[in-house]
């Protein structure tokens, strides 16, 4: 499978933590059929959406549960967009799809997206993200996926530095986490997933300097893509 993902960075600025493992791998399936191209329509049948996520269950009612759930997260998580009109800067939040339907005779999904986002998808040429679904939908934990693609927007510089709430918050960790379950369930399995798509793969705490051991947030470090 030589499929690929391409999108522009402030889509990542999107929190999908609220996605599983399966519906993180249905959402870049199909965004995988939508790079370069201008259409704002997609139609897949099953088998194939199966076979581009790597989908193992043959239940054809877990599949359809899974794509449900998908879609009500992303209508519950609206991108959030900010806009500059007339010298004016402000928010607007939106629905990525326009409508998204069920063709459960014809076994099929089809998606209409909203045409404010699809300008992330089509022509995207800089400041983008790109990665490989078959990389992507190797990765087992959920975490991990999420932590890859935010990766990946920044492999050409080998960093990423990143607050405690802002991580927090773009990988859906619950709130009650302390940092210590951070480190165990979340950073210590991401890392030992990534590190074989991301050489040298390293995270470090960045401290307070007036407040003790108090955690503000991390810094990523790997060997930068030439």
């Amino acid at each position: 499978m030589n499929e690929y993902v391409k999108y522009k960075n402030e889509l990542n600025t999107v929190s999908l933590g609220a996605f599983n493992a399966n519906e993180f791998n249905l959402f870049f399936s199909m965004l995988s059929k939508t790079k370069e191209e201008q259409h704002q329509q997609i139609y897949l049948k099953w088998d194939e959406l199966k076979q581009l996520a790597n989908y193992g269950s043959t239940s054809n009612t877990r599949f359809l549960n899974d794509l449900k759930s998908m879609y009500q997260k992303l209508v519950d998580s609206n991108y959030i967009h900010m806009y500059t009109d007339d010298e004016q800067v402000g928010l607007e939040s939106f629905s990525i799809f326009e409508n998204f339907t069920f063709f459960e005779e014809e076994k099929a999904v089809g998606a209409q997206f909203n045409p404010k986002f699809t300008c992330l998808l089509n022509q995207v040429n800089r400041n983008a993200t790109c990665f490989s679904l078959e990389e992507f939908i190797s990765l087992k934990k959920k975490y991990a996926k999420n932590l890859y693609r935010l990766l990946k927007q920044v492999e050409k510089t080998g960093y990423w530095e990143v607050s405690l709430e802002n991580f927090s918050f773009l990988l859906g960790i619950p709130k009650k986490y302390q940092v210590g379950q951070i480190d165990q369930k979340v950073l210590k399995p991401s890392i030992e997933e990534l590190s074989k798509y991301f050489e040298h793969l390293e995270v470090e705490k960045k401290y307070s300097k007036t407040q003790g051991n108090k955690v503000l947030g991390y810094r990523f470090t790997f060997e930068k893509k030439k």
